[in-house]
């Protein structure tokens, strides 16, 4: 699964796709295992979601846009430009037919309207129960 990720994920930064136990998939970076368990409870309330953002590798990414199975966002501060994108999928039957997650951080000139969909077609492809 990482080498398809590499692939098809190539244009974002850094990617991590987990299961519900928290378990690591696939990965190009280290990601702190205690920040899993708060990207899954994105999923469960949209405000809260809102007000509390993503945090990935404790730097935190506004979430702008809470549309199950996607919520997604970006980092603030700084020059816009060089701002830094994030997004996690959701699918509810996936891999052990438990749920699992793809995560994904992207860089300018890279944008949601073109790395979630991807994210979400990785997903789709690779994450849901056979």
């Amino acid at each position: 699964m990482t080498e398809a990720a590499k692939t098809i994920l190539k244009d974002a930064a850094k990617f991590v796709i987990f299961n519900e136990q928290g378990t690591v998939l696939a990965s190009n970076f280290t990601m702190d295992p205690a920040e899993l368990k708060p990207l899954q409870a994105l999923f469960n309330d949209r405000d809260d979601a809102i007000k509390h953002g993503m945090i990935i590798q404790g730097t935190r990414y506004e979430v702008h846009r809470h549309h199950p199975p996607l919520v997604y966002g970006r980092q603030m501060g700084g020059v816009p430009e060089e701002s830094e994108g994030a997004a996690v999928c959701k699918v509810e039957a996936g891999l052990g037919g438990q749920p699992c997650y793809g995560l994904i951080t992207y860089q300018m000139p890279n944008i949601s309207a073109r790395m979630v969909p991807l994210l979400q077609k990785f997903c789709q492809e690779h994450l849901e129960a056979a």
